[in-house]
């Protein structure tokens, strides 16, 4: 812990100290935890960053992190950074109610906040169970990711993993999740804005990265940026691939849903574009957007008239195996990706919603016979896409 208090109860904050300052402190005073009020000692070094340690941590209610150099580095900075800004900051504050101490707390007006600089993966239930109970008490985490986690695969993709799953955050007036990564080597701070999953184990989205000083804690909330590129290259690229892809071994789910297409007379060349659409929303299907948008399309709609209604209830049941259990609380509100793909099948005028749970048809799905037309098919629904989506980015900014 970088925070100890004395035995008139003034708090230390260990790091403000020059190494002879700290000496001074170690020989003339008794520290305490300030959650535990056991005895705690004084740790520094060469190759450490002076903190205080517990000389008998099975008693105390929180625990001390063990994350290292790297992310106390970063706590360090990220709480310097706030303070600079004249923030109502506090250091690695113990909030009894729900027994936590967070790395930083901060009211921003009627808002209490609490940041979390997380470098080390641990277990999932344990994020879902500290989010969930800084929730209960009405205090926003947010969670802030050392930039080792980031896996970078181009301009705009990244590598995904359930544990990066849980950090995805989407506050009530954003369309589209985000990230937030820090790096205390380079001062860098990533915040990863307008995030699509795209493949099981890759998302995409718009990168901004300043250095920590050139930006204020509300800019972490400005996350839309012209979405023109990212639509023009990434998504078009992994429409191109999905379209084309020949897979040389099927199993698993991926050769029942190719036998499923087989039935249907169809392969994935030709299904109609209106298949494999961004939904940000991804992460909570356990099958691919190609998958459970095709079924969508072949069972729900294809099948009927124009004028026809179907219902989100009977989608909902069709796929009540393949939706996610997995609790998502930085997600707000809720995300539903079935509804957010009829929405936008709404928005490309195939079906118009004409209740809360219906929808009807409004035009037949176009079916290829040729990849050339499927390949031109898809680049002209882009440029309808592009629209879409743009109108929502302006609407976020």
């Amino acid at each position: 812990m970088l925070q100890a208090k004395l035995n008139n109860g003034k708090l230390i904050t260990l790091f403000e100290f020059s190494k002879q300052e700290i000496e001074v402190l170690r020989s003339d005073h008794v520290f305490f935890c300030p959650v535990c009020k056991g005895k705690v000692i004084i740790k520094s070094g060469s190759k450490i960053i002076p903190h205080f340690a517990h000389q008998n941590r099975k008693n105390c209610q929180t625990h001390e992190g063990g994350e290292g150099v790297y992310h106390e580095q970063g706590k360090i900075m990220l709480y310097q950074w706030l303070i600079k800004q004249g923030l109502d900051v506090a250091l690695e504050q113990y909030i009894s109610s729900i027994k936590q101490r967070c790395d930083i707390f901060l009211r921003v007006g009627k808002k209490k906040i609490a940041l979390e600089y997380q470098c080390a993966r641990i277990p999932i239930n344990e994020i879902q169970k500290r989010t969930g109970s800084y929730l209960s008490v009405g205090i926003q985490p947010i969670w802030i990711l050392g930039a080792t986690n980031l896996k970078r695969t181009t301009k705009h993709s990244f590598k995904v993993d359930q544990f990066l799953l849980q950090f995805l955050h989407q506050f009530q007036d954003q369309s589209f999740p985000v990230l937030y990564f820090f790096d205390p080597h380079s001062k860098l701070f990533t915040i990863i804005g307008n995030v699509f999953q795209i493949g099981k184990r890759r998302m995409i989205g718009n990168f901004i990265i300043k250095k920590l000083d050139s930006m204020i804690f509300l800019d972490m909330f400005k996350t839309s940026v012209d979405s023109r590129e990212l639509f023009l290259t990434e998504w078009r690229k992994a429409k191109y691939q999905y379209r084309m892809y020949q897979p040389k071994k099927l199993y698993g789910t991926e050769l029942s849903w190719y036998n499923w297409l087989y039935y249907k007379g169809t392969h994935r060349e030709f299904l109609p574009s209106i298949i494999y659409l961004p939904i940000s929303s991804q992460y909570k299907m356990l099958t691919s957007l190609g998958d459970w948008q095709s079924r969508i399309c072949l069972e729900f709609i294809d099948p009927i008239p124009i004028g026809a209604v179907f219902s989100l209830n009977s989608c909902h049941f069709q796929f009540r195996k393949s939706i996610s259990t997995d609790s998502f609380p930085l997600v707000q509100p809720s995300a539903d990706p079935i509804m957010e793909y009829l929405h936008l099948l709404a928005a490309l005028g195939i079906i118009e919603q004409v209740s809360e749970h219906e929808f009807r048809k409004s035009k037949n799905l176009h079916h290829y016979s040729h990849i050339e037309d499927a390949l031109k098919g898809d680049e002209e629904l882009l440029k309808e896409l592009l629209n879409i989506f743009e109108t929502k980015y302006e609407h976020d900014s």
